[in-house]
């Protein structure tokens, strides 16, 4: 059975971006990226943008992706809230953290853990601990 569709254009000023938009496709996207190097719990990321901001919990190596969507065109920043701890203390880094949010995606964020333990005397507040 054939069925015919037929889809009708008022002059009320309907746009190509606005048949998009009511598809379900909006103009946000997501950041995502992997990390390596971890052997304990409890690393902990925090993404910021605008008035948004998402924690994220890690326990494992490999991909991960922040559940935000981010608005294309919006400034985003990811940065380290707790360093793992159980059963080792771990220190880590983060890469390509920040950036404005590309029609594709943010997808190269890198998160870099060792096993260098914290040194109380001094804080480095890019990595989420003492060192």
């Amino acid at each position: 059975m054939k069925k015919l569709l037929f889809i009708t254009l008022f002059s009320t000023g309907v746009y190509a971006s606005d048949l998009i938009y009511l598809n379900g496709f909006e103009n946000t996207g997501l950041v995502s990226g992997t990390i390596t190097g971890l052997n304990a719990t409890g690393l902990q990321l925090d993404m910021t943008s605008l008035s948004l901001s998402q924690n994220l919990l890690l326990d494992q190596n490999g991909s991960f992706v922040f559940s935000l969507q981010i608005p294309i065109g919006d400034n985003w920043e990811v940065s380290i809230t707790t360093l793992p701890d159980n059963p080792i203390q771990q220190s880590c880094t983060i890469n390509n953290q920040s950036g404005v949010m590309p029609a594709t995606g943010a997808d190269n964020l890198a998160v870099v853990c060792n096993n260098i333990s914290w040194v109380w005397d001094e804080m480095d507040w890019d990595e989420g601990g003492w060192q």
